[in-house]
Parts: C-alpha cells; structure tokens; sequence
C-alpha cells in the first residue's frame, strides 16, 4: 500500500458575495484551482510527485487574496484543465491500494465539495488520515492544531528551494513530517486519537441543499421557520426536528428523523453578505445528509454543553442584579 499525501489550493468568492452558492446550489468555500501530491511507499520512501492546475468553471477570476498567496496566475488557470480530467488523472496516478494523507481536515472537505459538486464519487473517510493531528500526538501527546509551518520547523525539515502556498510544495513538507513520526504507530491509535481534535467527526456527503437570504438580524435565525422545518429527501415527509444546536462560531446542527427513511443530520450555517443596495444583510443554508451514531453522540454532548454554558450565564446575571440591589 501507498501513501498519498495530498494538498489543494482552491479559489474563493469574495466574503459578502453569496452569487456562487447560488449558481452551484451548493454550500460550498471554493473551487480547486492547484492538486499537489505525493506518493510514498510503505518504507514511507518518496517514489513520484503529482501536480496539477485546475481551470474554474464558476470562479473564473482569481480572488485578490488567493493570487497573491499562492502565486498562481489567471494565466495559469486559464491554461489548466476541467477539473473532472485533472481529479481522473490523480486517481490514475494513485493506484489501486493507497491511504489519503493531508494536513488538517480543509482539503478533504474541500476535495467532497468539489467531488459533489461535479457529481463525482465522494471520497470515503476511512481511506483518509489527517496529519496534522497525528504529528501532534505523536509529538506533543496531546491533540492540538499546529500549523504546517511550525511543525516543520520543529522537526528541521528544510528545503530552500520549495515555498508556502504552493499545493506540491505543501504536499512535500507534509511528506517530510510523515518520515519524521511514526506514522504506522500513530495510524493504528487515530481512530481513538482523531476524536479529541476540533473536528472530531466528518459529515456524510450533502443530501440536498437550501439557501435563504434577506434576513435584517442575525439573532434567531436559525429558529426561523424556514430553517426549523424541513422534510425527507426521499419521501418529502416532514421530519420531526430537534433544536437547533451551536455547535461553533455560525455553524448549528439539529437531528431530523423520518419514519420511513430514519435519521438525518440537519447543518445550519448563518452568514453576512451585501445586496445590490449596498445593504448588510444575513442568509441561513441548510444542508441536509445522513446521519450517523457519532452525529447523535455529538448532538447529544453538545446540547448538554449549551445548557450548562447558558445556566452559568444565567447565574452570573443572577449574581450581578444582586450585588446591583445591595
């Protein structure tokens, strides 16, 4: 079996700009621009390299930010392929018995978001490893998020001839880290490991997908009853829904259950943007996939976070009137 350590570098719309979602019904960050790769065997030897640059179909122009820093031209992307031939191609070059590595868990879920958005087969979780959360296991012993760059200094991993940014160059540092740990012992702990990080699970690939806008405040939104009700993605009957729970920052999750096709896990996003007037404005997506045990553990163990975080607010308000009649 082969390692494959893989790093993306994708374009991206403008923070206040919701059109793409739009155009691609789709709550997606970006489109792939850059697939860099590296394939190590079982010695953890590097035996190829793979890269690629990508033509958008729906972000067409290079966003300021990304340019300056990857580099990467609008020249370049003219010249790149379809991705649907370039992610062909990589699958060509990984072979038939291969694990995916990458740093952190950005370039997966940009990868299924890519995948589902060219209607491709979505990659299965379990022929995938993040190492970013292995590398702070095995060497700090503890589950934290460390950047690429820190780790590579930490382990003296040096090359002057490769920079940041650059989805090969990436690939190659990661694969340097790779050499430095144990990785085959840190694998056979990761799926114990992988739970204690700030993602500790991965969601199902996306159902179906709603979008709407024009909100005046961003408080309740998701308690809105264009987010509260929802129906099954099969049957179209209306799901019996639970709260709506933060789960961090905008991000919310509820558990919809259908009495045909069971359990669905029901992802609420809040975000800002700006209309044609010029005017802030807020919108709520909704992402409806399959739900699985580890979505209902997680569901669960936040829903009793939240209650605990509100009645230590509640106290503390409670403490503040008091001390303000005294």
């Amino acid at each position: 079996m082969n390692y494959i350590v893989f790093d993306l570098e994708w374009n991206q719309p403008y923070s206040n700009d919701i059109s793409f979602m739009k155009r691609t019904k789709m709550p997606i960050r970006g489109e792939i621009i850059q697939i860099g790769a590296v394939k190590l065997n079982e010695q953890l030897d590097i035996v190829d390299t793979f890269t690629v640059y990508i033509k958008p179909k729906f972000l067409t122009s290079m966003h300021k930010h990304v340019k300056k820093l990857t580099g990467i031209t609008q020249n370049e992307l003219n010249m790149g392929v379809p991705f649907v031939l370039a992610y062909n191609n990589f699958k060509l070059w990984c072979g038939d018995d291969y694990m995916l590595l990458s740093w952190g868990v950005d370039d997966i879920l940009m990868l299924r978001e890519n995948l589902l958005l060219h209607t491709m087969k979505s990659v299965d979780y379990h022929q995938w490893a993040d190492i970013q959360v292995l590398y702070s296991y095995e060497r700090h012993g503890i589950v934290k998020q460390f950047s690429l760059a820190s780790a590579v200094k930490d382990l003296g991993v040096t090359n002057d001839k490769l920079s940041a940014h650059n989805a090969l160059h990436d690939a190659i540092f990661t694969a340097h880290v790779c050499q430095k740990i144990d990785l085959n012992r840190a694998l056979m702990h990761y799926d114990v490991v992988r739970k204690e990080a700030p993602n500790p699970f991965l969601y199902p690939p996306g159902l179906i997908f709603f979008m709407y806008e024009n909100f005046l405040e961003k408080k309740r939104i998701v308690y809105d009853r264009k987010g509260r009700i929802s129906f099954c993605p099969y049957c179209q009957h209306r799901l019996e829904s639970t709260n709506p729970e933060r789960m961090q920052g905008d991000y919310y999750l509820s558990i919809g259950i259908c009495p045909k096709h069971g359990e669905f896990a029901i992802q609420l996003k809040v975000g800002k943007y700006t209309n044609s007037s010029g005017e802030s404005r807020f919108y709520l997506t909704k992402v409806l996939s399959h739900s699985t045990d580890e979505i209902i553990k997680l569901y669960t163990e936040k829903s009793a976070l939240n209650r605990e975080k509100e009645r230590r607010y509640q106290e503390r308000r409670r403490l503040q009137l008091e001390q303000k009649k005294g």
